[in-house]
């Protein structure tokens, strides 16, 4: 796998680990104290869409 490949896989992991953490700990309680279900699920949500999108990215790659 190439860096680019690389990079994208490790921040759609990013943004879905962000997200489980808004939405199941108190991680920046204080910081962030309203609107936490929102936050967490739009993270988690674009987590997940760029994880499907590398991998249709790298499926197309990876195609002659």
């Amino acid at each position: 796998m190439s860096f680019g490949s690389i990079s994208r896989l490790f921040m759609s992991a990013f943004y879905a680990v962000a997200g489980l953490l808004f939405l199941f700990t108190d991680v920046l309680q204080e910081t962030i104290p309203d609107h936490r279900l929102l936050i967490g699920g739009i993270l988690l949500g674009y987590g997940v869409l760029r994880f499907f999108l590398w991998q249709r990215w790298n499926k197309a790659q990876q195609q002659p």
